[in-house]
């Protein structure tokens, strides 16, 4: 009794707070919270709802998106579906993404960024499309980028978006070349990038060297793309102008290359012979290429047997690491079981079977405005 009327009594002080001075305090709150506070009343839920106060409040990793195959086999579009990155509560984002065109609703996402999604929909057509203020745009054909090879090229298509630097988004295409075909992989012939600032798409080509091979694994860092190299110890880097090209010298092949704490941050898996173990680097020294091992860990540590829904092997793949804590967020087993693990604490959290063959896109929500082609 006693403890309802104290909650009694502290909503009634909530509700003497002037709106003027609930959204300076919703305002820095972050956005898990937001989502939460919007049941408070309806006074809050618009106040929650304002671009303004959400502009301002401070976005961490809210969870990530994928899909799944339909059941039975039907020729049924895949179904896309978020899971917050707790393994907990509603879903922050709608996965539907039923802002966009009822034809495009359907489009499977290729990456991620920074709070934008870069997606293929009806007609192999690319847009970005932004899921907190509801906002996409078309990209215009690439044909005139680079028309006497198309068709023949294979290629791995990122994107590039740093709200703190520029309101401005670009989108890479490494171009690979099969006249250069060596065993499994392509060599890099070239980038073609398309700038939102300019509403344009540009071919240069490759400054990496011959025989250069680019990962899928990539980060957006310092207005700069930087991509593993299955066949070398290096980052690859390429800017959004395509003009400052270069390697990042790495101690090994990595696997996979994000941000936390403001610094580059990569990780190797070793999985030979049934030793799966990861180790995790980070680049103290941009400029010095100075790269120190910050943890590392074996799959024996952190699950002592091996679950039986993993099959007959770990196939580890990390898809994220926390932007601001010590986390990283990978899949394993047959069944892509995404989980968390926690460096300091050296504990694994379960957080969503994906499913079979199925990858995770980590959503950090932006209310960023894009500025048009020309602004």
């Amino acid at each position: 009794m006693e403890a309802r009327s104290r909650s009694a009594k502290k909503r009634r002080v909530v509700r003497l707070l002037p709106d003027d001075l609930v959204a300076e305090i919703l305002a820095r709150v972050s956005y898990r919270s937001l989502c939460r506070f919007k049941s408070v009343s309806r006074s809050w839920r618009v106040i929650c709802s304002d671009p303004a106060v959400r502009r301002r409040c401070h976005q961490t990793l809210a969870g990530f998106f994928f899909r799944t195959a339909p059941l039975g086999g039907r020729p049924s579009p895949y179904v896309r579906h978020f899971v917050n990155a707790s393994g907990r509560g509603t879903p922050m984002v709608d996965p539907s993404l039923s802002f966009l065109p009822l034809d495009q609703r359907n489009a499977c996402i290729l990456d991620s960024c920074n709070g934008i999604l870069l997606c293929v929909g009806v007609g192999s057509r690319y847009f970005v499309c932004n899921p907190a203020t509801e906002k996409w745009i078309d990209l215009p054909d690439r044909e005139a980028a680079a028309p006497a090879v198309r068709g023949r090229l294979t290629h791995i298509i990122r994107l590039g978006f740093d709200p703190a630097v520029s309101s401005h988004f670009s989108v890479f295409v490494v171009v690979n070349g099969p006249e250069a075909f060596d065993g499994l992989r392509n060599h890099v012939r070239g980038v073609e990038i398309y700038s939102s600032e300019t509403g344009a798409w540009t071919h240069r080509q490759s400054e990496w060297g011959a025989g250069t091979v680019a990962g899928w694994d990539s980060v957006f860092f310092n207005g700069t793309l930087h991509l593993t190299s299955p066949n070398s110890s290096s980052l690859l880097t390429v800017d959004r102008d395509g003009k400052m090209w270069g390697r990042i010298t790495t101690p090994r092949v990595f696997d996979f290359v994000g941000v936390s704490k403001g610094h580059l941050h990569a990780v190797h898996i070793n999985d030979r012979r049934n030793r799966d173990r990861l180790s995790i680097w980070v680049l103290e020294n941009y400029a010095g290429q100075q790269w120190i091992l910050k943890h590392t860990v074996s799959a024996t540590e952190m699950f002592g047997i091996r679950p039986r829904s993993f099959g007959d092997s770990y196939s580890f793949k990390v898809h994220a690491i926390h932007p601001e804590h010590g986390l990283i967020f990978l899949t394993a087993g047959k069944l892509s079981s995404l989980m968390s693990y926690n460096m300091d604490e050296k504990r694994v959290r379960f957080i969503w079977t994906l499913g079979e063959n199925m990858s995770a896109h980590p959503y950090v929500p932006s209310f960023s405005e894009w500025l048009l082609p020309g602004h």
